[in-house]
């Protein structure tokens, strides 16, 4: 084509029944394209398909991902992503691309570019254009606020369920620094000082207690090195029973920095504790498998799959439930308690991350969640 994009194979044709995006496909065959026409077509067949098949989840199932397009095309998942994001920049910044001859030039731009003023550029195009009630009232629920000041207006004896993830105290940014990071931004991630940490957890613990229902359940995850015994003492003081023997997510692979000296890291925990005395909708075992998000997908460095948040939820909780989710980050948990027919609202101080949950959001739309 001799614009530095690759040419796309046939197998297209067989793979796909859908008419329209076979149309669209076929464009990539039959003129000599520029380099962000080529973007533009990818950028249609791929969310063309997944309008058709849905978004792929981790591990096996129905859905339709970027490795999908890539193959159904002849290219790689990355070339598909690059197109994508390529695409959707020149859409939001046209002025920033007039100089681009070539994808690599188009590529140097992006670089240059702040990942976060893409996504909110992206964002607020998405909030002037949504029509669709359901992904209004879910983006709703993403609330930009401070929870200590925020939870003071939300009623007290309501929620069935407080799913907390905290700042773990442990110097986030020293232990992600190695990770491949595109989405996210670890500059938006607030931390706690340790020596204020326990004052914080007390506090917290307090605050969720009094928005909880008579019988109802708190979830709490945590860095057991050095906090466990900690939490364990806050969540009684503030009126809670729990339990040491905490729940689990197993990770099919370990992280570890320092080989040489520990073994793998290839779980977290949670707490699990109860006000009054609430009954479990599905009893199980404390472990629960699932597959950790890729770095490069996350849009927060904490961020856990929305299927390992829908089994933890509906392991507690009953069609229909409240949920509060003090410190939101990814804002999956909405996303999980809305595929069961629950309704989750929490606070997150970031309207970077609320951006990137309404550009996530709008991709997949309520049928993909």
């Amino acid at each position: 084509m001799g614009t530095g994009h690759p040419p796309c194979n046939g197998k297209f044709f067989r793979s796909s029944s859908n008419l329209q995006n076979r149309a669209t496909a076929e464009n990539l065959y039959r003129k000599e394209m520029l380099y962000w026409e080529h973007d533009n077509l990818v950028k249609e067949i791929h969310e063309l398909e997944q309008q058709i098949h849905g978004v792929k989840a981790p591990g096996p199932g129905i859905g339709h991902s970027m490795q999908d397009t890539g193959d159904m095309l002849g290219v790689s998942k990355m070339h598909v992503s690059s197109a994508i994001k390529r695409a959707e920049a020149r859409e939001l910044f046209p002025a920033l691309f007039e100089k681009c001859k070539t994808q690599a030039d188009a590529s140097k731009v992006i670089k240059q570019m702040d990942e976060k003023i893409i996504r909110e550029a992206l964002a607020q195009k998405i909030r002037s254009e949504q029509t669709d009630t359901k992904l209004i009232d879910l983006e709703k629920r993403f609330i930009i606020s401070d929870f200590f000041e925020g939870v003071e207006l939300l009623p007290n004896d309501y929620f069935n369920l407080v799913e907390i993830d905290p700042p773990y105290a442990i110097d986030l940014k020293e232990v992600k620094k190695k990770e491949t990071i595109s989405q996210y931004n670890l500059d938006d991630y607030n931390e706690i000082s340790s020596d204020r940490y326990q004052v914080f957890l007390a506090n917290l613990f307090l605050e969720c207690y009094k928005k909880m229902s008579k019988n109802s359940w708190l979830i709490c995850w945590f860095a057991p090195e050095p906090w466990f015994e900690t939490i364990y003492k806050e969540l009684s003081n503030a009126g809670f029973t729990t339990t040491r023997m905490c729940g689990v997510w197993r990770k099919p692979s370990g992280q570890n920095k320092r080989p040489e000296l520990y073994l793998a890291n290839s779980y977290e925990m949670f707490f699990y504790a109860w006000k009054g005395r609430p009954v479990i909708n599905r009893a199980r075992g404390n472990v629960f498998d699932a597959t950790p998000v890729a770095p490069q997908n996350k849009i927060h460095p904490t961020e856990r799959p929305i299927e390992l948040m829908q089994e933890i939820y509906d392991t507690f909780c009953f069609t229909g439930s409240k949920i509060l989710i003090p410190f939101l980050g990814s804002g999956n948990g909405i996303l999980a308690a809305h595929r069961l027919g629950m309704d989750a609202y929490g606070f997150e101080l970031s309207q970077a991350y609320k951006d990137s949950f309404i550009v996530n959001l709008h991709k997949k739309g309520v049928v993909g969640i």
